[in-house]
């Protein structure tokens, strides 16, 4: 694996962190099912909803 392959890679992380934690905040802003939109997007919090 190259360099730039790796920088690609983190960016990747960095930028679907983002899209999750703006989708988290539309979630609750609308009133949606916050445990649906974690299951859907893989995401895991650190205390259980």
């Amino acid at each position: 694996m190259n360099k730039k392959n790796v920088i690609k890679e983190k960016a990747n992380i960095f930028q679907r962190m983002l899209e999750d934690k703006r989708a988290i905040r539309r979630c609750i802003q609308k009133g949606e099912d916050l445990k649906k939109l974690a299951k859907q997007r893989g995401i895991k919090f650190a205390t259980p909803l």
